[in-house]
C-alpha cells in the first residue's frame, strides 16, 4: 500500500550519514542518490524511505503528529536500530519495550527532529 515516505532535511549530508547507519541494520541501502534527495530500500517491491531538501526552498520542518515506523525482524533488532540512532545524533522519544501484547517498539528522532520508530509485531492481526 505505501510506496515510500519522505522527510525534509536541513543538512542532507548529515542526515544521509545518520540513515546509512540506522537503516543498514534493517538491510536497506541507498538506491537513489541525487543532489536534492536520497532514497533507501531493501528490495524494489518493498516500501522505500527518503530524505530531501524541501522543493519549495523553505527550511525543512518537523510535522506535528507525523512519524515513520520501520519494521524490524525481532525485538533485538528494534533495540539495535534505536541504540544506533541515539549513538549517531538521534534523540530518545520512548525507549524500546512491549507496548501491547506482541508489539515491541522504540521511538527516536533524527538529527533534524523528525520522529521515527522501529517496531516488531509478532502476533496475528486482530489479536
Amino acid at each position: 500500500m505505501i510506496g515510500y515516505t519522505m522527510v525534509g532535511s536541513k543538512d542532507l549530508k548529515r542526515s544521509a550519514e545518520f540513515f546509512d547507519k540506522v537503516l543498514s541494520i534493517l538491510g536497506a541501502k541507498r538506491v537513489m542518490d541525487e543532489e536534492t534527495f536520497i532514497v533507501w530500500s531493501v528490495t524494489p517491491d518493498q516500501p522505500a524511505f527518503s530524505i530531501c531538501r524541501p522543493y519549495d526552498g523553505n527550511v525543512a520542518s518537523v510535522g506535528n503528529g507525523v512519524m515513520t515506523a520501520f519494521n524490524a525482524m525481532s525485538p533485538e533488532q528494534v533495540d539495535e536500530v534505536y541504540n544506533c540512532a541515539l549513538e549517531n545524533g538521534g534523540t530518545d522519544e520512548g525507549a524500546p519495550g512491549e507496548r501491547t501484547p506482541n508489539f515491541y517498539i522504540g521511538y527516536f528522532r533524527d538529527p533534524d527532529g523528525n520522529k521515527f520508530a522501529a517496531f516488531n509485531f509478532t502476533g496475528e492481526l486482530g489479536e
